[in-house]
């Protein structure tokens, strides 16, 4: 199952920036965003592209319609917005933001890399969705002199509808409701400090 991914991205975010909230009138909105060492905070405004003359844009919205089985024709990929953006020392927390007129639908993680892989200090990462999009939680230890950095890499897509329409679409399966917790995992293979290793996960 795949709501769409592509792999080209600016950093943090954005890999999608084709529609702001005034222009996506569809039904629903399809939002690509990297999580990786460097991450910073976007808003409205960044360049938009022709949704119809960029490759990419096109697999999100053919991936996205796949997945909820809906014509293309009622899916706009759009920028996300990243209202908040903070890092503490080791830890990570960040909320990827819907258009203002769409609520959460449906969610898929690609996991690229975890480093380090393996043990009770291996990286952390946790998502979990609400009304406006998904809230991210990431721990990477502080790595000794001579080991290197730490840190998660995964490829988000959030995938939102029309706040009218979120009943109908629930009640038809396409989209599912806010407030679960999706992905909760450390490293990237096996079992780390009780947690499975981060994958690729479908909401």
């Amino acid at each position: 199952m795949m709501c769409a991914r592509i792999l080209p991205v600016f950093l943090f975010v954005l890999s999608v920036t084709w529609a702001s909230a005034e222009e996506a009138q569809t039904d629903f909105v399809a939002a690509n965003i990297k999580v990786d060492p460097v991450m910073q905070p976007k808003q409205p405004g960044d360049a938009f592209k022709e949704c119809a003359n960029n490759p990419a844009c096109s697999a999100v919205l053919k991936g996205a319609a796949s997945y909820l089985s809906v014509s293309p024709t009622l899916i706009t990929a759009v920028l996300a917005v990243i209202p908040q953006a903070k890092r503490e020392g080791e830890e990570g927390h960040f909320t990827i933001q819907l258009p203002q007129g769409y609520v959460y639908c449906r969610a898929s993680i690609r996991t690229v890399s975890v480093v380090p892989a393996t043990g009770d200090r291996a990286s952390l990462m946790s998502a979990t969705t609400n009304d406006h999009g998904v809230g991210i939680y990431t721990w990477a230890p502080k790595q000794g002199v001579g080991q290197g950095r730490s840190w998660v890499e995964a490829d988000y897509t959030v995938c939102g509808v029309k706040t009218d329409l979120a009943d109908k679409y629930r009640a038809e399966g396409k989209c599912k409701p806010p407030g679960k917790n999706i992905i909760n995992c450390r490293g990237a293979t096996g079992v780390n400090h009780g947690l499975p290793a981060c994958g690729s996960v479908d909401d």
